[in-house]
C-alpha cells in the first residue's frame, strides 16, 4: 500500500517528482514562479512560429498582451499645445474666410426645357423605351432627388435598363452634395455648360468622331496620302462651327497633319510635332 504524503512539503515534492522517478526541484532547491494563466492563454492562440519565438525568449510576452512594462518610451521635443491648438483654429479660420465664394447658380445649356422628351439630357441608368428616349417619371425621379437632396429621394429613383430592367443603378449620384475640407467648395468653381446637342459645336464633334471611327486603323504616317484623309479633311473644314470665332478646340484649316488634334486656345503648342500613337511596339526576340 502507498503512504500518502504526511505535510505539505513532501506533497510538494511528490509533485514535482519525474514519471521515471527522478526529483526535479524542491521549493528549497529551486525558487518557482508560479505559472502565468495570461502567458499560457496567449501562447495557445498564437501561431507555431511566433509561440516558438515568444517561449525562446526573441519576442517579449508583456508588450504583446498590455503587461506592466509594455508602455513605450520615446523622448518628444517639448512645444506649447495651446499655441498650436490655436494656431491651428487661426489657419483654418482663414483658409476657409478665402474660400467662403459663392458664384452664384450655374446656367445649363436648356436642352431640358428645349427636349420636352428628355432625350437631349443624361439619363445613364434611368429608364428607356426601345428608342432610347427617356422615361419622363423615371428622368423627373432623378431630378427630384438631385432638388431635394434627400436620402430617401435618391432610394426611390427609378432606375433600369434601356429594356426597362430593374438591373442598372446611378453611380454616386449624391457626390455632388457632399462637402470637403480640402480646397473649395465644388460649387465655387466655374465651368461653362456643355454644348446642346443642337449645336454647331456638337454637330462638329459628332462628325470628327465618325471619321475618326472609319480611320482607326490607318497608320499616321499614312495620312498625307489616304483617300479617306483627304475626305475628312475637306468635311471637316465645311463646318459651320470650325469656320466660327467660337472655335477654340479645333485648328484651322484642317489638315493631314493636324486632324483629330484638339487645342485649348489658339496657338497652345497641341497642334505641333508629329503624332504619337497610344500603342507602343518593341521587338522581342
Amino acid at each position: 500500500m502507498k503512504r500518502k504524503p504526511t505535510d505539505q512539503t513532501e506533497r510538494e515534492e511528490l509533485s514535482i517528482t519525474s514519471k521515471k522517478g527522478r526529483r526535479l526541484a524542491t521549493n528549497a532547491d529551486q525558487p518557482r514562479d508560479p505559472e502565468d494563466p495570461s502567458r499560457r492563454s496567449f501562447l495557445g492562440k498564437v501561431g507555431g512560429v511566433a509561440a516558438v519565438a515568444i517561449a525562446a525568449g526573441s519576442i517579449p510576452l508583456e508588450p504583446l498582451v498590455g503587461g506592466r512594462h509594455s508602455v513605450a518610451e520615446a523622448s518628444v521635443v517639448s512645444y506649447d499645445s495651446t499655441a498650436r491648438q490655436a494656431a491651428n483654429f487661426d489657419y483654418r479660420t482663414s483658409t476657409a474666410q478665402a474660400e467662403d465664394i459663392n458664384v452664384g447658380v450655374r446656367p445649363d445649356n436648356g436642352d431640358a426645357r428645349t427636349f420636352a422628351d428628355f432625350s437631349g439630357n443624361y439619363s445613364k441608368a434611368l429608364v428607356h423605351d426601345a428608342l432610347g428616349v427617356p422615361n419622363r417619371t423615371s428622368w423627373l425621379s432623378l431630378r427630384n432627388a438631385l432638388t431635394s437632396g434627400r436620402f430617401i429621394d435618391f432610394e426611390s429613383m427609378i432606375v433600369g435598363t434601356p429594356g426597362g430592367g430593374p438591373n442598372s443603378r446611378e453611380n454616386g449620384p449624391q457626390v455632388s452634395l457632399a462637402f470637403d475640407l480640402e480646397g473649395r467648395d465644388s460649387h465655387a468653381t466655374v465651368e461653362p455648360p456643355s454644348p446642346s446637342v443642337a449645336s454647331a459645336q456638337t454637330a462638329a464633334e459628332q462628325v470628327e468622331h465618325y471619321w475618326a471611327a472609319l480611320l482607326r486603323d490607318v497608320p499616321f504616317s499614312d495620312y498625307p496620302n489616304n483617300g479617306t484623309v483627304v475626305q475628312a479633311v475637306l468635311d471637316m473644314n465645311r463646318l459651320s462651327f470650325l469656320q466660327s470665332i467660337a472655335n477654340n478646340e479645333y485648328p484651322f484649316p484642317v489638315t493631314p497633319q493636324n486632324l483629330f488634334r484638339g487645342q485649348v486656345f489658339v496657338g497652345d503648342g497641341n497642334v505641333q510635332g508629329p503624332y504619337v500613337s497610344q500603342f507602343m511596339r518593341r521587338s522581342f526576340p
